[in-house]
């Protein structure tokens, strides 16, 4: 489990690479903001940080055991851990493109 203070499309990869695998992203899932066009709102959803946010992985097995909610706060599933080290989004036709990092890097210029 880690937060997203750096953005979705930032942190996974950093929780990826800690265990030596990939994942795949399913865009349909993402909670995204019914406020603005889908298109800005999938961007803020990949991109964005400080959303006071934790994402976390749960074996598959055990998923069915998680609630819906937890002390009040919605758990969302959003994707899939793979073997494959390489972090896919997958759009609404059931292709997939690789999600590079667009978060916050403090590295980054």
């Amino acid at each position: 489990m880690m937060d997203l203070s750096d953005g979705l499309s930032s942190d996974l990869p950093r929780l990826c690479a800690a265990s030596g695998v990939g994942a795949t992203i399913d865009s349909n899932s993402l909670p995204i903001s019914p406020l603005t066009g889908r298109s800005r709102a999938l961007r803020l959803a990949l991109h964005g940080g400080d959303d006071y946010e934790l994402l976390f992985t749960v074996r598959p097995g055990k998923a069915t055991l998680l609630p819906p909610r937890f002390h009040g706060v919605q758990l969302t599933r959003i994707g899939k851990i793979t073997r494959a080290r390489k972090i896919l989004l997958q759009d609404s036709y059931g292709g997939s493109t690789p999600l590079g990092p667009g978060g916050w890097d403090p590295f980054r210029t």
